[in-house]
């Protein structure tokens, strides 16, 4: 009988199939225990799609019915105080950025799930609880049991789909580093999707708040951990909790942290961030738009 490694973690890295896990399991092979994530970086980068080029193409639309320079087929004008969020980041000692639709163009459960032939049953019920009829958890829960991805086909997702940085990410990531600034990712996704990212991006995989797969011995899909923080409604808060403890020594006020990010669980995540900076360069939500303080749709606004 199969048994679920809910123990033990399962995330998958873009360098497990270098190690032979992969054609190990394609010979019928039991699996081995996945190791945890790792506190350093891999000694190469994985393969990774190039950084996109900016999306400030200058095209022209009609938004309610006026004329507008688009980003992306979105109004420019969507930015808000992108020179205040300028000088904000500068006094930062954290920057926590959302994955999906933030450091990257894509949604990556929409993604898998249509790798896994599941994304129309996978869209509907997003939009189900867009509407408010079930908690955060619920709704990761029942497209998981949708999607019920295997090892093998998260190992092939990542070699055939790998995701694209956002315009300017690289560079505003550059920026904040040389400013001494702590760099995180919080993700309501899963971290053996997000570390090929985090790898482009040499943020240690330590730095990285996300979900967890856990499998059965045979690879197939168990079950996502649920002690994660991630996992519920308010869990991008909590990792903000956590992070402002660990890095500023436990005394929070002393501590700056920046919040950015696409979704309402971003917005939401601010308090205990002390800011939050919306980006609708790839999706905007008309609810964050008109909330945050600070929103832009190219990360160049950040670059000072």
């Amino acid at each position: 009988m199969n048994r679920a490694l809910f123990g033990s973690l399962v995330a998958i890295s873009a360098t497990d199939s270098s190690r032979g896990v992969a054609s190990r399991a394609g010979a019928g092979e039991p699996l081995e225990p996945v190791v945890a994530r790792r506190n350093s970086l891999p000694p190469a980068p994985p393969i990774f799609k190039p950084i996109v080029p900016s999306k400030l193409s200058g095209s022209v639309g009609l938004v309610n019915g006026s004329q507008r320079t688009m980003t992306n087929d979105r109004p420019i004008e969507l930015s808000k105080r992108s020179a205040d969020a300028r000088e904000a980041l500068k006094k930062a000692n954290i920057v926590c950025f959302d994955v999906d639709s933030t450091i990257i163009t894509e949604e990556g459960i929409d993604e898998l799930a249509q790798f896994c032939g599941k994304g129309g049953e996978v869209a509907a019920l997003t939009k189900e609880a867009m509407g408010g009829s079930m908690t955060f958890q619920e709704a990761l829960k029942r497209r998981l049991d949708i999607i019920k991805p295997s090892q093998r086909q998260i190992r092939e997702f990542l070699k055939t789909h790998p995701s694209t940085i956002s315009a300017g990410v690289k560079e505003l990531i550059e920026q904040l580093r040389k400013n001494r600034t702590e760099i995180f990712l919080i993700s309501g996704g899963f971290d053996c999707l997000i570390e090929p990212v985090a790898d482009a991006l040499q943020i240690p995989l330590c730095n990285l708040y996300a979900n967890r797969l856990l499998f059965n011995y045979n690879g197939s899909y168990a079950a996502f951990d649920t002690a994660q923080v991630t996992s519920r409604s308010g869990g991008k808060g909590e990792a903000i909790k956590m992070i402002k403890s660990m890095v500023g020594g436990g005394v929070g006020a002393d501590t700056v942290v920046a919040m950015i990010g696409d979704g309402m669980t971003d917005l939401e995540a601010c308090p205990p961030a002390n800011f939050f900076i919306g980006y609708g360069g790839n999706a905007v939500r008309d609810e964050v738009q008109k909330r945050a303080t600070y929103y832009v749709t190219n990360f160049a606004d950040l670059l000072w």
